[in-house]
């Protein structure tokens, strides 16, 4: 399908180090596909459950960002958010999370280790802090689940031994692959109601 291509192409740089995971071999795990199928699946069933980050990196115009647009646009009527807002506010307003299931990133620098601290959070904890400007803080459920798009590797906050971010590289297409925008979001659109009853059958390992 559509779907499982585009996964396949923004997963490709997994289907190496998937191979020699204890963890995807024991839940029967071959390739990144496979993996951010698991990972989407798991955030339609158990959105109170965390996930890891993900980042992905990689050339420009390489569709890195069409993962996460096509699962915003075509499979969730709602419950997304742009997160950069919330990540590097000085002041810690964040009052738009409240309720997001999905928040992206799109080119937004986050080495800073305040904003790491803030990923390292929301990424794990059960409850949030919710923010909104002119209103007192609050604690709320935590639903966020993260998707970073970058150019730029360095934008990425990985530190060593952190297992809260999956890094993945996305090359760039080569021309006899490569879609128009608008034909491939008509595919993608006429697949979504059997990818997501794909999804919601899958057993969570």
């Amino acid at each position: 399908s559509t779907w499982e291509k585009v996964l396949s192409h923004c997963g490709r740089s997994l289907d190496g180090p998937i191979l020699d995971h204890k963890w995807c071999k024991d839940n029967a795990i071959t390739t990144g596909s496979g993996y951010l199928k698991m990972w989407l699946a798991s955030l339609f069933k158990y959105p109170e459950q965390p996930l890891p980050y993900l980042a992905f990196y990689g050339p420009q115009d390489s569709g890195k960002s069409t993962f996460h647009e096509a699962v915003c646009q075509l499979l969730l009527d709602g419950g997304y958010m742009d997160g950069a807002l919330a990540l590097q506010s000085d002041a810690n307003f964040n009052g738009e999370l409240q309720g997001s299931i999905l928040c992206t990133l799109e080119e937004v620098d986050l080495r800073d280790k305040k904003i790491y601290q803030k990923v390292k959070d929301w990424v794990t904890s059960n409850q949030i802090s919710i923010h909104a400007k002119g209103q007192t803080p609050y604690k709320a459920p935590n639903y966020t689940h993260w998707i970073q798009c970058v150019n730029d590797r360095d934008f990425i906050p990985k530190f060593p031994g952190d297992t809260r971010i999956c890094v993945m590289y996305v090359d760039a297409l080569p021309d006899s692959d490569k879609i128009p925008k608008r034909q491939l979001w008509q595919m993608l659109q006429k697949e979504a109601p059997d990818f997501l009853a794909a999804l919601l059958s899958m057993e969570i390992p």
